[in-house]
């Protein structure tokens, strides 16, 4: 299984910060909608532009969003607070997951509450050094996050780690490096490979022909999930026929079904 986190609803988006201020549920719930429509298997959850107010903000996404879709559909709960993530996992009707945890030493107490929740989790590859920049320091942050992870007693069969997708036109070695190392953790650990997708295309014209053009390289390197846009038709063919094409996909079934779903009655 690829996991699909929509990464739609998150306060780093005007207009979400704006509906969740004016506490304007109609537009949340149309986010949500649209999203669990699409097939995403996850929807993020992120209320992190206003620090003092982030747990109550959250707690209100999540009642919202929990009304509109159910509990058929896993709530990834975004945010760098252990305090509100603790709260949040306690308000949440089913097993969410968790979203993020990193190596970073202010937030190490959120490895313990991860490891402890039975929850799927996403770790950033991030430590004492700050945002890695090559291949091999990706490699050696999951490598310090993944051993942290276990001697808090998690199962690394429920951990993807997000090794740090960053802008091509800032850097344009990132895609390779990216590439890389997640080939080199597939190799070298027991998780999951996880990225964000749409990062690599910022600040560049045409964001989508990008995210598309990478997502299908990243499926080819062992891409297990990625946080994306599940409403972006073109985004998702791309993925289901990557799958397809690499074996990913047994006998075709997921890209046959999408084919399906498509195509008029």
């Amino acid at each position: 299984m690829f996991l699909v986190v929509g990464e739609l609803i998150n306060a780093t988006r005007t207009k979400v910060a704006e509906a969740i201020e004016e506490r304007n549920g109609n537009l949340i719930r149309r986010l949500a909608r649209r999203q669990r429509n699409a097939g995403a298997d996850a929807i993020d959850l992120n209320a992190g532009h206003d620090v003092d107010r982030e747990l109550e903000n959250l707690l209100w996404l999540l009642e919202v969003v929990e009304d509109e879709v159910g509990t058929d559909i896993f709530i990834a709960i975004d945010t760098s607070n252990a305090t509100v993530m603790e709260k949040a996992i306690a308000a949440c009707s089913a097993r969410p997951i968790i979203n993020s945890i990193s190596n970073e030493p202010a937030k190490r107490s959120l490895i313990e509450i991860a490891a402890a929740s039975g929850c799927e989790v996403i770790g950033l590859a991030m430590g004492e050094r700050g945002m890695p920049s090559t291949s091999a320091d990706r490699v050696a942050e999951s490598k310090a996050l993944v051993s942290r992870f276990l001697q808090a007693g998690g199962d690394p069969k429920r951990l993807y780690v997000d090794l740090i997708c960053m802008s091509v036109a800032t850097g344009s070695e990132q895609g390779r490096e990216l590439l890389s190392s997640i080939r080199t953790v597939k190799r070298e650990l027991p998780v999951k490979t996880f990225a964000a997708v749409s990062n690599v295309s910022f600040g560049l014209p045409d964001r989508r022909l990008l995210n598309r053009a990478f997502l299908a390289m990243l499926i080819e390197a062992g891409l297990d999930g990625a946080i994306l846009d599940p409403t972006d038709e073109d985004l998702v063919d791309a993925l289901c026929a990557a799958r397809a094409l690499r074996g990913a996909d047994d006998f075709c079934m997921d890209y046959i079904r999408r084919h399906r779903s498509k195509s008029p009655t």
